[in-house]
């Protein structure tokens, strides 16, 4: 076996491991869409690789501009599998753009005016292109990751190296078959490297996005989908050390009435779809800088940021009135939920915990008033 096979073979056999093992990575990781997105460039990629060994080893020139389309179609999921990760639109303009001013020259070069060095110069620039247009997508984002930023230096080395391909054969002097040699061992090693290279870039950003979500899924109440006590705490702590002596935050404890007796008389999965009616409830009207925490049981939290605690008491009124509107419906008229509301506003040099205990008394005197009101603490 020479090593125009043994390098056929090895560009094939790691895109289509790449691609394997993106899949995987997707099927456990569903909501991770452009994971698949990424998995689909690799498959192609390999494909392309094989139609590449064939086309030079056959001298087929539809096997050599298919494998370009498919080269060129390989980059274009993996920039669009970027805009997806940030949830942003694909540029699918600019993408079909290089696609038909990358193709319709090489088409030319390779059927009606055969010239190798021209569509090596064209091909390669598509490529630049479309690297360059990955590389604006993930710098134009406001804050990067640190794996975003080692994939944004290994797309800039990609980027480069299809710029220096067509000026490395340039440089090497050949022609004839030598030069198409020598493009055959220069496109099969770089495009190696290169999709080698963009592969850790996206396994490590994969990995990143992974973990980020089991941090977050560790800090948030499954039933509620709010957060849990581990992190709603650090949470209000970090508003309260912005808060000043003309903007101080403030803390709504919320305790759902008579939750024990509903559970006990109609079961856990009613009790289950009251509290997560009254979390949609809290996130329907809390404004978008409330920290919202499910703090163990039917007990509930909203930490209002400094410089909001002026409709404190206002905005609990309001959640308490909207629970109600929409308690009958519930569980059918079978009973009516309530919820009873604790305020209270942070004192300078307070702790959270001294704050919460206030709150947490001002609920208890709203319980003990009959329920379904809300009280403020001196």
């Amino acid at each position: 076996m020479n090593y125009y096979n043994v390098i056929g073979l090895l560009n094939t056999s790691m895109a289509a491991i790449f691609c394997i093992a993106l899949l995987a990575m997707w099927r456990n990781n569903r909501t991770l869409n452009y994971i698949r997105m990424f998995g689909l460039s690799y498959a192609i990629r390999s494909l392309c690789f094989a139609i590449f060994y064939f086309a030079f080893s056959l001298g087929n020139p539809v096997l050599r501009y298919s494998a370009n389309i498919f080269l060129l179609f390989a980059i274009m999921l993996l920039s669009i599998g970027l805009s997806n990760r940030r949830l942003r639109q694909p540029r699918y303009g600019p993408l079909l753009a290089i696609a038909a001013i990358t193709l319709g020259p090489l088409h030319y070069y390779q059927f009606i005016e055969p010239n190798l060095l021209a569509r090596v110069i064209i091909l390669n620039s598509g490529l630049a292109l479309l690297s360059l247009l990955m590389l604006l997508d993930i710098a134009r984002g406001p804050r990067r990751t640190p794996v975003e930023q080692v994939l944004l230096g290994l797309l800039l080395v990609s980027c480069a190296g299809y710029l220096l391909r067509p000026l490395f054969l340039i440089a090497s002097g050949a022609s004839g078959d030598r030069f198409e040699d020598s493009y055959w061992l220069v496109v099969s090693i770089s495009d190696a490297l290169i999709c080698a290279m963009t592969a850790v870039g996206v396994l490590a950003v994969i990995a990143s996005d992974v973990m980020d979500g089991i941090k977050s899924d560790a800090l948030i109440d499954t039933l509620s989908g709010l957060f849990n006590r581990r992190g709603f705490e650090p949470r209000a702590l970090r508003a309260m050390a912005r808060q000043t002596a003309g903007k101080p935050a403030a803390i709504i404890l919320s305790d759902l009435d008579h939750f024990k007796s509903i559970n006990d008389l109609f079961g856990h999965s009613s009790g289950d779809l009251i509290i997560q009616r009254f979390s949609e409830v809290l996130r329907e009207r809390a404004p978008g800088n409330a920290i919202l925490g499910r703090l163990g049981g039917e007990e509930f939290a909203i930490m209002l940021p400094p410089g909001a605690v002026v409709a404190a008491h206002q905005l609990a009124e309001d959640i308490r009135t909207a629970f109600k509107q929409i308690a009958s419906g519930i569980l059918s008229g079978e009973t009516n939920p309530t919820a009873s509301f604790g305020v209270a506003i942070a004192k300078e040099d307070e702790s959270l915990h001294a704050l919460m205990e206030r709150a947490d008394r001002a609920l208890y005197r709203a319980k003990g008033d009959g329920r379904n009101c809300v009280h403020l603490s001196e």
